[in-house]
């Protein structure tokens, strides 16, 4: 090969994307260390904050029915891939499936699922767990990957094609996912080790608080040491909190300690707790913070959980079906998840509809109405112009050569046309 041959050939590779994985030998399967049972089990079991923000976030995700939709976003639901996406396994259900799928996303980062064809129809999606699943480099660096290797074996099991790979993006690995507990585990850790603090404070104040110094001699280390447990069976354990004991022989107390007071981590535990929903994308008062919830302020904390976290995420995995189903989908067709199903979406689109229709009313043009709501209503002949005008007996809706009725205020009216046609 010539020198120019090999200057043409190092800048025809393209796979260049992985920053920690031209290390790793290609052609070997590479799994995730931040395993499933590792994140159960040091977060998801053990930490109540971390189990009630993926609680929250999957039940919320899983809640959202998948269609494929047409090019002008209206759903098709004799299509062979809604209807799989409705019954997608015949021994789980939907609910539980995306529940599954969506659990293992915010504690691995990854979830796997596998087509089950009939002909060049997929009519199954099964999950396989992403600790059993490991991604195989390819070792031709124009290729992204050759496939996926299960249960740790040295050969690929399944093409790439065969598989539908959802996953947290890893700048680092762009071929294995990264968790939000991942994250955010050195603070769950530390949480936990505050709650260990503060349960062996409840048994025995936590720490020795001081020292008794005794004006007597004693024989040998083991006659004191009876009479330190003797003093202990005194003073710890929860019957004995708070209370004060007289000692004789001259005692002498010395402090070399905090008090269980001065070393309750209460506070720091609720900083742990913010910073954890933070993370995951929970607000504190949806998921039930008391201390700053108000019935307002959760309707609104509902509205940025569902905006900020879930939506993204639903669009993300959209995406993925989308772009692993698209030897099933036409040019115009596309896989999405009902909005209108939403009732925290729902209830924000008919706040904005009827003070779009109190400001219609009030002479507003409707065009801009579309504008401050983005309602994204095509123009229309005279939507730029009021359709008040002022009376004997105040403002009136009227057109010249219109009813009110006929006005563009029954767009407004009509919430049903307008779920269906403008999503938030």
């Amino acid at each position: 090969m010539t020198l120019t041959q090999r200057i043409k050939q190092l800048f025809e590779r393209r796979n260049l994307a992985m920053s920690d994985m031209w290390a790793i030998s290609t052609g070997q399967p590479v799994y995730s260390k931040f395993t499933v049972a590792k994140a159960v089990s040091d977060g998801y079991k053990i930490n109540p904050t971390v189990y009630r923000a993926i609680y929250l976030i999957t039940k919320a995700a899983s809640s959202v029915p998948w269609m494929v939709y047409n090019e002008d976003n209206e759903p098709i639901p004799e299509h062979n891939l809604s209807k799989m996406f409705k019954f997608p396994n015949p021994h789980i259900s939907r609910q539980d499936l995306f529940e599954l799928v969506f659990s293992w996303l915010e504690l691995a980062g990854n979830a796997y699922l596998k087509k089950v064809k009939t002909g060049s129809s997929t009519k199954e999606l099964w999950p396989i767990s992403p600790d059993r699943m490991g991604v195989v480099p390819s070792k031709d660096i124009e290729e992204w990957m050759l496939g996926y290797s299960l249960d740790s074996s040295t050969r690929v099991d399944f093409q790439p094609e065969e598989i539908v790979h959802l996953m947290f993006f890893n700048p680092a690995n762009p071929l294995l996912g990264i968790s939000p507990l991942e994250a955010v585990s050195k603070t769950v850790d530390t949480d936990g080790d505050q709650q260990d603090w503060n349960k062996s404070a409840m048994q025995n104040r936590g720490v020795l608080d001081g020292i008794l110094a005794l004006d007597r001699e004693f024989v040998n280390q083991e006659d004191a040491d009876l009479m330190s447990e003797k003093i202990n069976e005194s003073f710890t354990g929860p019957r004995n909190a708070r209370r004060i004991k007289v000692l004789g022989s001259n005692a002498k107390y010395f402090a070399i300690a905090a008090t269980p007071v001065e070393m309750d981590f209460a506070n720091s535990r609720k900083e742990n707790r913010n910073e954890i929903f933070t993370t995951f994308g929970v607000p504190p008062q949806y998921a039930g913070a008391q201390e700053s919830s108000t019935y307002n302020n959760y309707q609104t904390s509902e509205l940025i959980f569902w905006t900020g976290t879930i939506l993204p995420l639903l669009d993300d995995v959209a995406d993925a079906f989308t772009f692993n189903f698209r030897d099933e989908l036409t040019e115009t067709e596309s896989i999405g998840y009902d909005r209108s199903r939403i009732q925290s979406m729902r209830r924000a689109l008919e706040e904005r509809v009827k003070v779009a229709k109190v400001m219609f009313t009030m002479g507003v043009p409707y065009a801009e109405i579309n504008r401050i709501f983005q309602f994204g209503v095509e123009e229309f002949e005279g939507w730029d112009k009021s359709y008040v005008t002022m009376g004997q007996e105040g403002a009136t809706p009227k057109a010249a050569d219109e009813t009110p009725a006929e006005a563009p205020v029954r767009g407004i009216d009509n919430l049903v046309s307008l779920k269906k046609k403008y999503s938030l």
